[in-house]
């Protein structure tokens, strides 16, 4: 069994573990007060019940810790102990009391039902730990789950005992120790928006890290201003658009030539600004509102300069309210160094998954197309979505070519294999086009047929291991930092609010800590996923190099948006040869409007700007 099915069945037993002890707990209770033997019995069976599912819990909880503590140390630490103490007091002291109690009328005292009780405050306490707990355990977290508990045991024993006089003197003290230990935990309170890039007199602003105006750069405008799109279908849609068209007008430039982009906003209401995706461009440069600039507001203008040094494939999006801005349509692509045999496909949700080739409307029915048999092509393929799409390819051999910009060396041919794209990002399909037909299938759309009037059978093979496919690449062995990012759903602070967030380590935007790292210095980052969702994790202004997933050393494969599905743990290697402030997120834009962004900073360069201002800055 997988870590990632592990974390769902772990899941389903912790609720089945809590509802048992829960119903055990108030029958037995219910027992006592009414002196009724029939519900004794009743109550003996479901603690029977709960001892068994508390085992099963203990054995998927050691399966995890086998995994990596990551995922097992709040259940080793706080809850198994919690339900697994009162619960063998309860089969040794409740359950032999309550059979006599059914069998011969012996009394059933007070005493004797307080440790299922426990038991269930401990085993409802579990469900708290998975809520507001992750890694690492805090020593506040642990305060709060071990008050609620004994201040909830403190007054049950009252209740029991029938020295009911002072309970709400006892819940009241409870209440009011839980809310200072929540006001002063570490997984709630404080905000490291601003940590280590904040201002100084003596640090380099990130303002100052952007692209020299050259003469003879490559000029390109962008208007982003709503419009009424129609799909083939008939089905219309009110877009948000770059010059009138979504996707937005492709950029294709040459290696080593300079790109001037002036981006003006007629957007009512909405402020916008251009990240280019993928794209190491400098720190100034990347787009992001309150870390590297202020957002575009209507009427406004801004230019992004940059040369475009590394060739592939690349796209750009509005990262103002980018969960938003992207879903309506702001988003196009970038291809540097275009190639004989060039296609662009870009796949995007209004509704439903349509495709965009080449620069042409986007389309939610079969797209066709015609390429002279014998012709080289080179299919690039964009996943401007929040989720992964799988796609196969049928009626050729093909090859990998690229993954996110960068050529995979000793790509091999692939015959009928599936494909697994993340959110965020790119393959590179090449190929010679045979004489008969070529179909791309892509999940929810009825695909991409070159050649032909009716899209032959899907391809049915093997998903490809991307961190297992071509020949290769050397990777650092030797690292002067390591960086974990634990990936997880739990209530913390999101934007100022309490939210069931997605968070690292614990902790959601914008209270994650920033890291700091030193120019030239060789970065391992450990990403681990104890949620039960994908993510597909995007860290800006750098490529990483994937050295292992889940313990298998990996194949060294450039990328800059990897899927880390549930269970996994991740490493991947970053050189620190682009000064300035990064945001790193999920590149599920509903995730990290939700809490998954968070930054990687080198020390000494610093950020004038700030959440919210009068432009509203509004990353996710």
């Amino acid at each position: 069994m997988s870590t990632g099915q592990l974390i769902g069945l772990d899941q389903i037993l912790l609720i089945l573990v809590a509802g048992l002890w829960a119903a055990s707990a108030g029958v037995a209770v219910a027992a006592l007060r009414g002196s009724a033997r029939n519900l004794a019995a009743i109550a003996a069976a479901l603690i029977a019940g709960a001892i068994v599912m508390t085992a099963l819990r203990g054995l998927t909880t050691a399966g995890l810790a086998a995994a990596g503590w990551w995922f097992a140390a709040e259940k080793i630490t706080l809850a198994m102990p919690l339900v697994v103490v009162p619960g063998l007091a309860t089969a040794a002291v409740t359950l032999p009391a309550l059979i006599r109690f059914w069998r011969h009328g012996s009394p059933l005292e007070p005493a004797r039902t307080m440790p299922v009780v426990i038991a269930a405050i401990g085993a409802v306490a579990g469900v708290a730990c998975d809520l507001v707990i992750s890694y690492p355990v805090t020593v506040s977290a642990a305060i709060v789950v071990l008050l609620a508990a004994g201040g909830a045991s403190a007054l049950a024993w009252r209740v029991l005992s029938g020295r009911t006089g002072d309970r709400w003197r006892v819940a009241g003290t409870a209440v009011v120790l839980l809310a200072a230990s929540w006001a002063i935990s570490g997984s709630w309170s404080g905000s490291a928006f601003h940590a280590g890039h904040g201002a100084s007199a003596t640090g380099v602003s990130v303002a100052s890290l952007v692209g020299a105006p050259t003469p003879s750069a490559r000029k390109f405008t962008l208007i982003a201003k709503p419009a009424t799109l129609k799909l083939p279908s008939g089905r219309t849609f009110e877009a948000w658009t770059f010059n009138g068209q979504s996707p937005g007008p492709t950029l294709r430039v040459k290696q080593g030539e300079h790109v001037e982009l002036t981006l003006r906003n007629e957007l009512p209401g909405q402020a916008v600004t251009i990240h280019w995706h993928g794209y190491d461009v400098p720190s100034g440069e990347d787009g992001v509102p309150g870390v590297t600039q202020d957002a575009v507001l209507p009427g406004g203008s801004h230019v992004y300069r940059f040369q475009a040094a590394d060739p592939g494939t690349y796209w750009y999006h509005s990262h103002q309210n980018s969960s938003l801005a992207v879903a309506k349509g702001l988003y196009g692509l970038l291809i540097v160094d275009p190639a004989p045999g060039d296609h662009t496909l870009a796949l995007h949700t209004y509704g439903g998954l349509t495709m965009s080739l080449d620069d042409q409307p986007p389309s939610d029915m079969l797209v066709k197309t015609a390429i002279p048999p014998g012709s080289p092509v080179r299919l690039r393929v964009v996943d401007t979505n929040s989720l992964p799409v799988e796609l196969g390819l049928t009626g050729v051999p093909y090859r990998l070519a690229a993954v996110d910009g960068t050529d995979v060396p000793g790509a091999t041919d692939l015959n009928g294999n599936r494909l697994r794209l993340a959110a965020g990002g790119r393959y590179d399909l090449t190929f010679t086009m045979p004489t008969g037909p070529v179909y791309l299938d892509v999940e929810g759309h009825p695909g991409l047929l070159i050649n032909g009037e009716a899209p032959p059978k899907p391809a049915s093979g093997p998903l490809v291991d991307i961190t297992a496919y071509g020949a290769g690449t050397p990777v650092p062995t030797e690292f002067d930092q390591e960086i974990t990012w634990v990936l997880d759903r739990t209530l913390a602070m999101v934007d100022g609010r309490p939210a069931l967030a997605y968070t690292v380590n614990g902790k959601g935007f914008p209270n994650i800590p920033t890291p700091l790292v030193k120019q030239g210095q060789k970065i391992l980052i450990r990403v681990v996923n104890r949620s039960s969702d994908t993510h597909p994790m995007h860290p800006h202004g750098h490529h990483v190099q994937v050295l292992s997933r889940n313990g298998v050393p990996a194949n060294g494969i450039w990328m800059d948006t990897f899927d880390v599905q549930p269970g996994e743990v991740w490493e991947v290697a970053l050189t620190a040869d682009n000064p300035g402030v990064w945001m790193s997120h999920c590149h599920d834009l509903a995730h990290a409007v939700q809490g998954m962004e968070f930054h990687l900073a080198y020390e000494g360069v610093t950020s004038p700007f700030g959440l919210g201002g009068n432009a509203g800055n509004h990353p996710a």
